[in-house]
């Protein structure tokens, strides 16, 4: 089962990337033929007709941003995806804190994308998947395949652990081998890259800066061998310091035997 979008619900505020924002919006619609639901918060009425034509759109004006608000209108909405304006260490333009941006994140049922305050976007043209030793770690990769194809990426996979045992290496290096193949059989051009030891919070914060990536695509899930890399402080550390976006996928939404590759 591939990840699958036919309704996009955004958030953001009056933040000095709100143009970008509705271009990454817009591209995402046209992408996978989606319809867009906008939660603004706080902000004055804005026309979107030029920037936003031949996509299927409504507007919601809301005031004061929370989890508590948003969790209520996403109970309605359903929406495939969720893209979320935050506030990093960086930044401050964001419209919810790492914090609040988490607790949604752990709410929401589908994936989520978080957008840092400052970013501006382009394009998806190189996609990191982080790999570990947990079975579970694999099923990001359905998801990562179709943002792949929708936007003609390169897929970087690296390998992560923080034990550097043989055992650890040789599972690392299965796994990450094994999503290769499934992304190459996709015809999608890939690499793999192992790097063991250390925080791999920041492991994988220095790699996604060193080949420029674009995207990043996690798990909302606990990755279970190691200590809740993608959850709790530490996925909370992630989304705070990137300065990208990050896809962050609920494994629930995929078949288990699609992580099997």
């Amino acid at each position: 089962m591939k990840l699958s979008i036919s309704n996009i619900t955004v958030t953001c505020g009056n933040s000095t990337n709100f143009d970008s924002i509705i271009k990454l919006s817009a591209s995402m619609a046209n992408k996978f033929n989606a319809k867009l639901h906008f939660l603004f918060y706080d902000m004055p009425e804005v026309d979107l007709s030029s920037q936003l034509a031949g996509i299927s759109f409504e507007t919601e004006y809301r005031n004061n941003a929370s989890p508590k608000d948003l969790a209520s209108r996403l109970n309605n909405l359903l929406p495939d995806l969720l893209i979320l304006s935050n506030k990093t260490k960086d930044s401050n333009e964001g419209l919810f804190s790492v914090n609040d941006s988490c607790k949604i994140i752990e709410h929401a049922d589908k994936p989520v994308l978080t957008i840092p305050g400052n970013y501006h976007f382009e394009q998806f043209s190189k996609i990191l998947i982080p790999i570990d030793t947990s079975f579970e770690t694999r099923q990001k990769g359905p998801a990562t395949i179709v943002m792949a194809q929708k936007y003609d990426a390169y897929v970087n996979i690296l390998g992560v652990s923080t034990d550097k045992s043989k055992d650890s290496e040789v599972t690392v290096s299965n796994y990450c081998r094994q999503v290769s193949n499934k992304v190459a059989e996709n015809g999608i051009d890939n690499e793999i890259e192992i790097r063991l030891g250390g925080n791999i919070t920041e492991q994988t914060l220095s790699y996604a800066n060193e080949i420029a990536a674009d995207l990043v695509v996690i798990m909302t899930e606990q990755e279970v061998n190691f200590k809740s890399f993608f959850t709790g402080k530490f996925s909370e550390q992630f989304i705070k310091l990137a300065n990208f976006p990050v896809l962050s996928v609920n494994t629930k939404d995929l078949i288990v035997s699609e992580a099997r590759l």
